[in-house]
């Protein structure tokens, strides 16, 4: 083939590809809209069509990725009422497509800017007399991707909230006269109650706070307000709607028992895998990750207990929680049995309530230990030995299966004379707020780690350099209107950046270390820059 004819199947690629992608934002932004509209035949019927001609589009022009989330939102539509919203439930299906589809978008080659690719998140509701703050308050949520909208007067507010139900609502103590007792009268009325969070001019009292919990007040912020910390219970809010289920492995070689504990717990919103043969159970640890394994005393090949000792022998599983269900009823044996790596024991037949609420209980727990374990204390980020460890899985898997991945290292510039300047807790502050604005820009497949220090790393599957490169900049450009307080002290910092795309001989080390001697070179050319690997090769 001839350069001239590659040249124009590449424009005609290019071309397609803008019309693909143009599809895929309107879908998007369209999907946004929802913050301002009820769901209506209308809407619904546009929006249809809209997933099905960016269906057809990604079909034809070959972009898997948007074809497939496409096609299952089209279906998720099909299956809905017209007329009527859909379940919690198929709402965060239908907004788990949303962010599929914006997520491929971010990481296309067009000019789309981050703050563009919406979710669909519900708004936050601001509640002030003072207009500057409230828009002083709205412009920096903005900056972590988090919607708002500001209501002057109590009837603006409770119209809108009889129009759509805010994410959370930000109140201050004096708005309406006394915001506490209007948000407290609110919530009485509601179905399901509003997070809340106030804010105080003054310190406030310990009646007043005692107020804000009867009304439902998740945090309570003085004029010394930490937007940071604002923004970590709004994130908060977010995520526990979006958090993953818990996952349960079901081990027993009954296929009635086991279909029976799988119905209980899927009906609770629980995932689960269940192991018919025992014997196989450490390959689908591995696989399936599970957070509590439901076991059966008894089974051919091995005992419960013995099969437990096995899984503990293994120091990467030693802490999951094993919960034996069996219809032994002594109790010596019991005991006996969760002395031998087990946690728990439940007598068959056992109530579904007791069932559904001990497992939770357990992966509750769990998870949460073992988020502390490999998570920094200030910033709720992995930390840097296990950011290396998500490095090691990402090159792996590229290299088992052909994928790009790329690694990014960031740090805050002239950190030590912000520290020496304003205090260290300014310093922490900044750290805070760095970690909670990388955590909304990136995928939940993109691993972001606090590398030491002032120092971070995002691990970045199925990305190029040049694009890593291009999304990095968007945030160190958003990250540098952000405003970090103390009182009436206001400052704004920035950072620098090293990026590097795996290649085929790199080690996690090897990576990491392409990607220092970039963020070097983002240094040397004066800071508050993104360089990539290749400027430090020819530099």
């Amino acid at each position: 083939m001839s350069e001239e004819k590659k040249l124009q199947l590449e424009k005609l690629k290019q071309h397609f590809g803008r019309r693909v992608h143009e599809q895929a934002r309107s879908i998007v932004n369209s999907w946004g809209a929802l913050q301002e509209v009820h769901w209506n035949e209308h809407w619904y019927q546009e929006f249809l069509q809209s997933a099905g001609k960016l269906n057809k589009l990604a079909s034809r022009y070959q972009f898997d990725q948007l074809a497939e989330s496409s096609e299952e939102l089209v279906t998720m539509l099909g299956e809905s009422d017209r007329n009527r919203a859909p379940t919690s439930a198929v709402l965060e299906r239908l907004n788990q497509c949303i962010s599929d589809i914006a997520d491929t978008c971010s990481r296309s080659n067009d000019d789309l800017p981050l703050q563009q690719i919406s979710s669909g998140r519900k708004p936050v509701y601001l509640c002030f007399k003072n207009t500057d703050m409230a828009d002083t308050i709205s412009e920096q949520l903005h900056h972590f991707g988090i919607p708002s909208s500001h209501y002057p007067t109590a009837d603006a507010l409770q119209q809108s909230i009889l129009y759509r139900l805010p994410a959370a609502i930000v109140v201050d103590t004096e708005f309406d006269g006394n915001g506490i007792d209007l948000i407290s009268r609110l919530q009485q009325n509601m179905r399901a109650t509003i997070p809340a969070i106030f804010y105080s001019e003054e310190t406030p009292t310990i009646e007043q706070r005692l107020s804000v919990v009867r009304a439902n007040g998740i945090a309570f912020f003085d004029h010394n307000l930490d937007f940071g910390r604002l923004v970590e219970h709004l994130m908060g809010i977010y995520a526990m709607r979006n958090e993953q289920p818990y996952r349960v492995l079901v081990v027993d070689d009954s296929k009635s028992q086991a279909f029976y504990a799988e119905k209980v717990l899927n009906h609770a919103g629980l995932f689960t895998r269940t192991v018919l043969e025992p014997l196989k159970v450490l390959e689908v640890i591995d696989s399936f990750q599970p957070d509590a394994i439901l076991m059966d005393m008894y089974m051919p090949g091995c005992t419960g207990p013995e099969l437990a000792r096995v899984i503990r022998q293994q120091p990467r599983y030693d802490a999951i929680p094993i919960l034996y269900l069996s219809a032994e009823s002594d109790v010596e044996k019991q005991l006996d049995a969760v002395s031998q790596g087990g946690d728990d024991f439940l007598t068959k037949p056992v109530p579904k309530e007791v069932l559904i609420s001990t497992v939770m209980n357990r992966c509750r727990r769990y998870r949460g230990l073992h988020e502390q374990v490999i998570r920094d204390g200030l910033t709720g980020l992995v930390d840097h030995n296990h950011s290396l460890e998500a490095l090691n899985r990402a090159i792996e898997s590229s290299e088992a299966e052909g994928r790009l991945v790329s690694f990014a290292m960031l740090d805050i510039d002239r950190f030590k004379s912000v520290n020496d300047t304003y205090g260290h807790g300014m310093g922490d502050r900044i750290i805070h707020a760095l970690a909670l604005f990388l955590s909304q820009r990136f995928r939940v497949t993109d691993t972001i780690g606090r590398y030491g220090g002032e120092e971070f790393a995002i691990v970045l599957p199925d990305t190029d350099e040049a694009t890593a490169c291009r999304l990095l900049d968007e945030v160190r450009e958003g990250f540098a209107q952000v405003e970090h307080r103390r009182g009436d002290l206001a400052i704004q910092v920035t950072f620098s950046c090293g990026v590097a795309q795996a290649k085929p001989d790199d080690d996690a080390s090897s990576l990491a270390q392409r990607a220092d001697e970039a963020l070097y070179l983002a240094k040397k050319q004066g800071r508050n820059a993104v360089c990539g690997s290749d400027q430090s090769d020819h530099s």
